[in-house]
């Protein structure tokens, strides 16, 4: 067996440093994918939710029919999506990044749920309105922040 290490060169020096590049090539893969995906979540928590914030402002209403509960589902989907992106990525909990992107999926999540109460009621209600409104600036000021994130994070 010793003889069959040495001919395929696992003894070498060279294999072992092209063993520790292909390590490091590994590494930096996952944190490029950790960063590319995780801005994909954040362009789509943002995305959806000025889409939801539009839907509040015309109280719901395309054309002349309102908004049904199944076309809702996509801007719980893009929740469900984002959530399980973020359960996913465990070993990244200690970066700000991860840490403000669960602070966005709470705020995303506490904006759907009430812009979706608010469809649901079919009254138009300016001061809840104003405050849906209050909640999408939060969850895109939160979207900036985990962007900034990304960009001073070391890889």
């Amino acid at each position: 067996m010793l003889k069959l290490l040495r001919r395929a060169g696992l003894r070498r020096p060279v294999f072992f440093l092209a063993l520790a590049v292909a390590i490091v090539v590994a590494g930096g893969c996952y944190s490029t994918d950790y960063r590319r995906t995780m801005a994909a979540n954040v362009s789509l928590l943002s995305d959806m939710s000025d889409k939801l914030a539009d839907y509040c402002r015309t109280y719901f209403k395309l054309d002349d029919r309102q908004l049904s509960s199944e076309e809702m589902g996509e801007f719980y989907y893009a929740f469900n999506k984002a959530n399980a992106f973020s359960s996913s990525t465990p070993r990244e909990a200690s970066r700000p990044s991860h840490r403000d992107f669960i602070k966005l999926l709470n705020a995303y999540e506490k904006f759907a749920h009430a812009a979706d109460e608010y469809r649901l009621d079919g009254k138009v209600n300016p001061a809840m309105l104003a405050s849906l409104l209050s909640q999408h600036d939060q969850v895109r000021h939160l979207a900036g922040k985990v962007s900034e994130d990304l960009k001073n994070e070391p890889d």
